[in-house]
């Protein structure tokens, strides 16, 4: 495999996974601060701050696999 071949899969996994882990991220952010709340029909419930937490551990991995990616397919590679 070469350098580019690397770079490209690396662009894609950040593409695929890092962009909606961020949206993940914010989103359990603002749930883990009480701010989350789910509509079904006519009743409004909050949602546990406890998934928000776990919602930012989960995107904080998500986030991670692109960097892991690099570092096994780029770095160290010459052109």
């Amino acid at each position: 495999m070469t350098r580019q071949t690397g770079i490209i899969i690396t662009v894609v996994l950040v593409v695929l996974v890092a962009c909606p882990s961020i949206f993940c991220c914010l989103f359990g952010a603002l749930t883990a601060a009480g701010q989350g709340t789910s509509t079904l029909g006519q009743q409004t419930n909050q949602i546990p701050p406890a998934v928000g937490a776990v919602l930012v551990c989960l995107s904080l991995i998500g986030l991670l696999v692109p960097v892991a990616a690099w570092f096994f397919l780029v770095k160290g590679k010459t052109a």
